[in-house]
């Protein structure tokens, strides 16, 4: 299974923090395992940067690329054609960074990790949280 992870599933994975949903826990989960992989859109490590930085979770940028680079099943997706062409169609979403994270799973035809209710009511993709 191929998953996508948002901004703060990725980060609260990464911090194995309480707030992360049962399902996005079972996602990352099955790629420690290496029964799943997790796309990680660059600009959810953008975004990751802006956190860290307002040190809301207790981990460092280094963390979050440490992870990448380690676990041979996150990998990092980027801004790509195939992404921006899905952006037009993605006009329920205001949020272009969420607009960029479901093209990113579109594209991909992947499952997208999130809580984001906008992104979860818009239907664009299946969702776990």
């Amino acid at each position: 299974m191929t998953y996508v992870a948002d901004t703060h599933a990725f980060l609260w994975w990464l911090a194995q923090d309480a707030r992360l949903g049962q399902q996005a826990t079972a996602a990352f989960e099955a790629a420690e395992e290496g029964r799943a992989n997790i796309i990680v859109p660059t600009i959810v490590l953008a975004e990751s940067v802006r956190v860290v930085e307002k040190k809301r979770l207790t981990l460092r940028f280094e963390d979050v690329l440490r992870r990448l680079e380690t676990g041979w099943n996150y990998t990092a997706y980027p801004l790509d054609m195939a992404v921006v062409l899905q952006l037009p169609r993605l006009n329920k979403l205001r949020e272009l960074h969420d607009r960029i994270i479901v093209a990113t799973a579109k594209a991909l035809g992947a499952t997208l990790i999130t809580r984001d209710e906008a992104i979860r009511q818009s239907g664009y993709v299946t969702v776990v949280w």
